[in-house]
């Protein structure tokens, strides 16, 4: 995979810490679930407005690839 974008970076950073809760409506996380380098725990938060997504090994092998890269 090529270089990602600091924005598609910044979250693979956070979900490689622990699954998050996000919107719905979030472009970035599309693209990143789309590449399969994140996916859907299947868990929605207590007003089920927000969905949990957690990094996969392909996802932070990339994120790993990219920041290796850059530093």
């Amino acid at each position: 995979m090529g270089k990602l974008k600091p924005m598609y970076l910044y979250r693979l950073h956070l979900l490689s810490g622990a699954p998050r809760f996000y919107g719905p409506d979030d472009n970035v996380l599309r693209y990143l679930e789309r590449r399969d380098l994140i996916r859907r725990t299947g868990r929605m938060d207590a007003g089920r407005s927000r969905v949990e997504y957690e990094i996969t090994e392909a996802g932070r092998a990339a994120y790993e690839e990219s920041t290796s890269r850059s530093g």
